[in-house]
């Protein structure tokens, strides 16, 4: 029942990437993607931006490699640490086919950091997503206790939520872009991850 659960789940955020696609391919969300825009520029100024910026790192390659060697330190298992290389791997290998078949150029308004990849879906997002989704699922299922699980649990969802929001707030995204990038990593993460007990039962 479980897994039938965690399938279903997957579906639907399957569904939800699919739909934004659909949206961007057909400019049908261009002026949501603005709107959304036009209200986060208003809290644009240089104190907000550097948080912002500093915020984002969290997203950047750099960023998720820092989060890996931490996470391959508390993992005691050589599986557990090449299960989850590998999978942020696989992560990195979808996004850029992805930008690569969609070619969405970036947003021109006001960007406030400089990217040169193509835009849909967002990068940062979906490797702070996977990432961190991965921790909870390597977090709940050690001896840790309920509380810690819980804290971690929120402060791993305020990462993916606030570096998604910098991405918008630079001018580097649109949301359409982080919507997709949560929604494509989720997925994948859910359906890796019913694999983990089949794989280690080979491997090990």
């Amino acid at each position: 029942m479980k897994k039938i659960i965690q399938i279903t789940i997957a579906v639907v955020f399957m569904i939800i990437f699919l739909s934004l696609l659909y949206l961007v391919l057909t400019k049908k969300i261009e002026n949501m993607d603005y709107n959304i825009y036009q209200r986060i520029s208003k809290i644009i100024n240089p104190t907000n931006t550097a948080w912002m910026k500093t915020i984002t790192f969290f997203g950047s390659l750099f960023g998720i490699i820092c989060g890996i060697a931490i996470s391959c330190f508390f993992l005691k298992k050589n599986f557990d640490r090449g299960f989850l290389c590998l999978t942020m791997l696989g992560e990195v290998i979808i996004n850029n086919v992805i930008k690569i078949l969609i070619k969405r150029p970036r947003p021109s308004i006001n960007p406030l950091v400089t990217e040169t990849s193509y835009s849909f879906p967002s990068g940062h997002t979906m490797a702070v997503t996977a990432f961190y989704a991965l921790v909870l699922f390597f977090l709940w299922k050690s001896p840790l206790s309920l509380m810690w699980k819980i804290i971690i649990t929120l402060i791993s969802s305020i990462i993916i939520l606030t570096v998604a929001f910098s991405r918008v707030y630079l001018g580097v995204h649109y949301t359409s872009d982080i919507l997709a990038g949560v929604s494509c990593s989720l997925a994948y993460v859910l359906l890796i991850t019913l694999c983990y007990t089949n794989l280690k039962e080979l491997f090990i």
